[in-house]
């Protein structure tokens, strides 16, 4: 349930139907508890049945509520078995074991002015201790998610056949009273079946999510309604087994359920924006109810008899509306004043720079090299597209030389950097982050989201309010968190690490990111061993210019050989051209440009600091010319590449005069070029494939 412990979407499966899920069982709990705890000890006098109706309700979704969030949550601890204990120790058990006490401590303290309120609080030092130990209380979830990770981990060898069977039958035998089970230990009992199948399930229980229909929603909940009733009508709740097979029904039945929410447009990322947010619900929720049913419980039995018959159907509803808005507004403020400890775990003594990774004061930075751009490519085999190499006769003519073209459009998510993002979110995963934030112009951010759900963490994206559509579409169908602020990068940068630091997540920069660029580098590594497969091995290397990761990364893949690596700008943004010349990095004000991916005002200081002395030379390349460029691409090799991505070829046409000729004069000199990305708005394509080419293509 608390977002920092699960992350944002099953690995592999879509993130929507797993955080509505999430929001939809918090949203049960919470009501489970306003009408145990209130509403039903609220006088109604009313002389309906109404009450009794609404309890009844809560009692049918006993088997559904806490199975699911459990199965959910194994789904999401699958990665994180399998890491070493020292990754996985902290974020997985140390954390919540720590979120457990101190929110047992505050319940503690916070309850003890309100006996009357039926709720588990320890009245003396033993009873504290009981429940620090082996009787969890109300807050029981954080003591068995923790539980549950140690028993998965340790027994992660053991076949999942023996596991399930064997904790089915700690399920079925606490279900039947068997067992001695204090407080809530048999809720722990009894749902560690549900974590372990999320764990050792997860690829069965996600394709059954993502194929849910309509045809499936019915006949599960069909399933799940005669199993209560059979259950009910024979008093079988007791019976072996009979209880786990009603609450397998139900999961069955809620993934579908909330497979299905997850298309609707209103109620899906309603219930997926309080399913990335349950952690502050879940453990501010009780103290908050407890206020309200003392605040609310005698005016509301004193109402008149027709005001009381009105809100006795609806009351429910409204307080566990209150207590979720007041849960999310406490946390909020909380946060606001600095009580960043109250969720999550204290930092270590370390300093986080930029790019969202965690180094020892002692440490300085360390410059990635061309090493690292092979155990990229390498840790990305199979993981991202090969994408295809690309060459036209036609062009050759046109540029006098020859050029191969890497097609990075085809890429998922539209562009290259897909590379590095998967390359950063994967070590983070690995390392224990359960969420990452990151800030651009748009391939970046969809790169990253569509990284984040593949590794099963949150994700939260910030673009600009002038983003492109197709941009902000992909970042949130890949289930990122999208925030809109300004137009510059010093405003995206500013809101994104406000964020993170509020959410505890790394930010995962654009560029000035180690792995980014070691992950964008792998494009031209690929190129570079393509070139040379084919027998016409590069001279020079064209890359587009942003922030820079993509020709840093140029820069390491061709070190220690002869190739020279040119970047592109377009003229206005030409901000490591200016760099270059002052010896430092050195922002523009970016003017207009068709390449909205190549105007981020500033390369970063990483790239720059591995570009200074391994960059030929820049080539300055206007709208005209990437206009020509991107109808050059269309036309002659059917290939749909976004301005950003045609600036390359624009840069590799006009590179003629700049680069030097081979060392062997009767070879001719072999261009590679990076067609960044494709990801290109439908009138933008209208609008240059339409206008008039001013070069020839034919043959």
């Amino acid at each position: 349930m608390p977002t920092g412990t699960e992350g944002n979407a099953p690995p592999g499966g879509r993130v929507a139907w797993a955080d509505v899920a999430k929001g939809a069982c918090i949203v049960l709990v919470v009501l489970w508890h306003v009408v145990v705890k209130d509403y039903l000890r609220v006088d109604w006098r009313v002389g309906l049945p109404v009450p009794g109706a609404w309890g009844l309700l809560g009692e049918q979704l006993l088997p559904l509520r806490m199975p699911l969030f459990f199965a959910i949550s194994g789904i999401f601890a699958a990665n994180a078995v399998a890491r070493p204990w020292r990754v996985a120790g902290r974020p997985r058990i140390a954390r919540n074991l720590y979120l457990y006490a101190i929110w047992l401590l505050i319940h503690t303290a916070l309850l003890a002015p309100a006996p009357g309120f039926p709720t588990d609080r320890a009245t003396d030092s033993g009873e504290l201790l009981a429940q620090l130990t082996v009787t969890p209380s109300n807050l029981w979830y954080l003591y068995a998610l923790a539980l549950y990770f140690v028993i998965a981990k340790a027994l992660r060898r053991v076949h999942p056949a023996v596991l399930l069977t064997a904790a089915g039958a700690l399920s079925a035998m606490a279900a039947t009273g068997l067992l001695d089970s204090p407080g809530n230990r048999g809720q722990v009992y009894q749902n560690l079946v549900f974590f372990l199948a999320g764990v050792h399930l997860r690829p069965y229980l996600t394709r059954w999510a993502d194929g849910a229909s309509t045809r499936r929603l019915a006949g599960t909940g069909a399933a799940y309604a005669v199993a209560l009733a059979v259950m009910a009508f024979a008093g079988a709740q007791r019976w072996p087994g009979v209880y786990l097979l009603v609450s397998v029904l139900a999961v069955a039945f809620g993934l579908t359920a909330a497979a299905r929410l997850a298309r609707y447009r209103l109620a899906g990322p309603a219930l997926a924006r309080l399913g990335r947010r349950t952690l502050p619900v879940y453990v501010i929720h009780m103290p908050v109810l407890a206020l309200l049913d003392r605040l609310l419980a005698t005016p509301v039995a004193g109402l008149p008899g027709p005001a009381r018959a009105l809100l006795v159907t609806v009351y429910p509803v409204l307080l566990t509306a209150l207590v979720l808005a007041l849960s999310l507004a406490a946390h909020r403020g909380l946060t606001a004043l600095g009580a960043r400890r109250l969720f999550d775990l204290p930092r270590r003594r370390v300093h986080s720079n930029p790019e969202g990774e965690t180094m020892p004061r002692t440490d300085a930075p360390v410059l990635p090299d061309r090493t690292r751009v092979e155990e990229a490519a390498r840790a990305l085999s199979g993981r991202v597209v090969r994408t295809p190499v690309l060459h036209s006769p036609a062009i050759d003519r046109l540029a006098g030389t020859r050029v191969l073209l890497k097609a990075e459009n085809l890429q998922d998510g539209g562009s290259y950097k897909m590379r590095g993002a998967m390359l950063a979110v994967g070590r983070l995963a690995a390392a224990g982050h359960t969420g990452v934030v990151a800030q651009s112009t748009g391939n970046h951010a969809v790169a990253v989201a569509l990284a984040a759900r593949r590794h099963g963490v949150a994700a939260t994206v910030v673009l600009p309010v002038d983003a492109a559509p197709v941009k902000v579409d992909r970042a949130r169908a890949a289930g990122a968190r999208v925030v809109r602020a300004g137009t510059t990068v010093e405003e995206r940068l500013a809101v994104a690490r406000r964020i993170a630091e509020v959410d505890g997540h790394p930010l995962v920069d654009a560029y000035d990111h180690p792995d980014v660029v070691a992950g964008q580098g792998s494009a031209s590594l690929e190129l570079i061993e393509e070139a040379a497969r084919r027998g016409t091995p590069l001279d020079a290397l064209v890359v587009p210019v942003g922030g820079g990761g993509g020709i840093a990364g140029a820069c390491l893949a061709a070190a220690g050989t002869p190739i020279q690596v040119y970047g592109v700008e377009p003229v206005g943004c030409d901000s490591l051209a200016r760099s270059l010349a002052a010896g430092r990095p050195t922002p523009v004000a970016p003017a207009p440009s068709l390449a909205d991916g190549l105007r981020p005002g500033c390369v970063g200081d990483l790239p720059f600091a591995v570009a200074r002395t391994a960059v030929r030379g820049v080539v300055l390349v206007d709208d005209d010319a990437i206009a020509e460029a991107f109808r050059l691409l269309l036309l002659d090799l059917k290939v749909l590449v976004e301005p950003s991505g045609a600036a390359a070829l624009a840069g590799a046409l006009r590179l003629g005069e700049m680069a030097p000729r081979p060392s062997d004069g009767g070879r001719r000199l072999t261009v590679g070029v990076v067609l960044t990305g494709g990801n290109v708005e439908a009138e933008v394509v209208a609008r240059l494939a339409g206008a008039r080419m001013t070069v020839g293509v034919a043959a």
